[in-house]
């Protein structure tokens, strides 16, 4: 009895630990700048206080659909609760949320594990690799999605978990039922988790397809395809019928104020009708192979000039090609209006320089002086017409046109390297990235020599990339360990966890737009399975150190 209660209290000090260390996070890391945050957080704040889901910051409030509104609503009822904007209630309900976790995914650890003798080390190791992992971590003090998307992504998974394990048809349907929620409130946080409901749902056809069912009470009948094609049809409505049915509503709505059918949100955040540069975005998925070219390249569009400088030198393919970029780029940096507007900002400075010029003609004593103020003046007014210039520009449909015909050029001349190659080192940058993003050293671990001193990223961005590695490898191994499982049951979470992961990730390395905060929320699984491999070999370590009794 005095050992249980000591084990517990164990359990509590760990879980206290946990949450201190996200509170601490929460508080001296506070975020607030990413503009998707911003976006939110308006959006919440529209709900409460002008009752409509709108991203404007002032009348008329115009209904959107570019979000969708599991985020808000999560906001919303924490600033009702606790203040319009208070962010700071936000990050630490965010704070019990991903403790809470690290608590789910120890227990998917736990039942992963076939032998009873492993199962409360594995919980505990898996527990404290998610809890102390640094990558997710940071989220909790971000207004961002990927705290709440972590936390039902793990739900969804223990849910399937034990819809996979019930013996009766009654409690798998109930747990099914459980998982489909869990995938359709992941899905209200980012539309992408949709991936993890498709994993889901194929885990469930491919177990029961492929598994044997060896209890006693299993009939015979059971064994045919008919009964099988019954549980996979019967317990897959369950799961999607949650799904359809939360997400009617929402496209109900959609088709309702703005006549498109749209269940989910739009993949490029676009109102219906608005122009998305589909050839431009074609073009940039030709070359883009890491996430530092997304800013400049992307999030800048229609808001800052882009630069040719700015272009690696493996996006052209030839001098020919590269000329007709710049000359691409040179219409989007001066559309029509900025050139009108360059002129009459050059016919005024003409205008102020003939003036300085006759005011120091009729004063000679001060001429310096004159010319100096001039020279400012006109330095000024430079610089007013750049601001001009950087603030007015535009992607056209000409333009866009013109980016989509040297992309299909490209693809048709290498289309292993646009297919294949470009993916799979996207999946590489993805995954391998330090993943310190909104932490205050957060950057890229190349070209060495580049690192910023001053937040000491000489030290944190080397530590991040050997814990990618740490938790990558510790991942790999615990698959093995359920791949070598005798019970014959760990292939099943072995499916589960790679249905999970791959085609996620798979995804993501399609995009124009491959940032790594992405991959985050595949961690958690990095936990669960890294838990199962220091648990057996925690287990090995401890049966070579006890002492042999001797046969009598």
């Amino acid at each position: 009895m005095q050992v249980q209660t000591n084990r517990w209290l164990v359990y509590l000090l760990i879980l206290v630990a946990a949450l201190t260390f996200r509170l601490n996070v929460a508080h001296y890391l506070a975020n607030d700048d990413p503009d998707d945050g911003r976006g939110y957080a308006q959006l919440a704040r529209n709900l409460l206080e002008q009752r409509v889901f709108s991203i404007d910051a002032e009348p008329p409030y115009n209904p959107t659909l570019i979000r969708l509104p599991g985020y808000p609503l999560f906001l919303a009822g924490v600033y009702a609760l606790f203040g319009h904007g208070n962010n700071d209630a936000v990050r630490l309900t965010q704070a019990l949320i991903d403790t809470a976790t690290s608590v789910l995914v120890a227990l998917i650890a736990f039942n992963w594990t076939s032998d009873p003798r492993r199962r409360r080390t594995t919980a505990i190791a898996a527990f404290l690799l998610a809890a102390v992992c640094p990558f997710s971590t940071i989220y909790v003090a971000t207004i961002l999605t990927e705290t709440l998307t972590i936390f039902f992504m793990a739900a969804l998974t223990l849910a399937t978990t034990y819809a996979l394990k019930a013996q009766t048809n009654r409690a798998a349907h109930a747990w099914w039922l459980a998982a489909g929620l869990c995938a359709i409130l992941a899905v209200l946080m980012r539309p992408d988790s949709g991936l993890f409901a498709a994993g889901a749902g194929l885990t469930l056809i491919l177990v029961e397809l492929l598994q044997r069912r060896t209890s006693v009470e299993v009939t015979a009948s059971e064994h045919s395809w008919a009964q099988k094609l019954w549980r996979i049809f019967t317990r897959g409505l369950v799961f999607s019928s949650v799904f359809a049915l939360v997400l009617t509503p929402w496209a109900w709505r959609n088709w309702r104020l703005f006549h498109v059918i749209q269940p989910l949100a739009p993949a490029h955040a676009e109102m219906p009708g608005e122009f998305v540069p589909h050839g431009y975005n074609l073009w940039l998925r030709t070359w883009i192979d890491d996430g530092r070219y997304i800013g400049p390249m992307l999030w800048a569009l229609d808001d800052q000039p882009i630069k040719l400088e700015q272009i690696p030198e493996r996006a052209f393919d030839s001098p020919e090609e590269k000329a007709r970029v710049a000359a691409l780029l040179e219409q989007y940096n001066h559309p029509p209006n900025s050139q009108a507007a360059d002129a009459a900002a050059n016919d005024k400075s003409d205008a102020a320089t003939e003036s300085d010029d006759e005011q120091a003609d009729s004063d000679e004593d001060q001429s310096g002086d004159d010319e100096t103020q001039s020279s400012d003046e006109a330095d000024d007014q430079s610089d007013e017409a750049d601001q001009t210039e950087h603030a007015d520009v535009e992607m056209t449909p000409p333009i866009d046109a013109g980016f989509a015909e040297i992309a299909h050029e490209r693809i048709r001349r290498a289309p292993f390297h646009f297919y294949i190659w470009l993916p799979l080192k996207r999946a590489c940058a993805l995954w391998f990235d330090t993943h310190s993003q909104y932490y205050p050293f957060g950057g890229e671990l190349f070209p060495l020599a580049e690192l910023d001193h001053t937040t000491h990223q000489q030290f944190w961005l080397p530590l991040f990339a050997l814990l990618t590695w740490i938790y990558t490898l510790l991942g790999l191994a615990g698959a093995w360990f359920l791949w070598r499982d005798k019970t014959g049951t760990g292939w099943r979470w072995l499916l589960l966890a790679a249905l999970l992961t791959l085609p996620r990730l798979v995804f993501i390395a399609t995009l124009e737009n491959p940032e790594p905060r992405y991959v985050v929320e595949i961690f958690p699984l990095l936990a669960a399975l890294g838990g199962i491999a220091l648990g057996a070999i925690i287990s090995k370590l401890k049966l070579k150190s006890w002492p042999t009794r001797p046969v009598r």
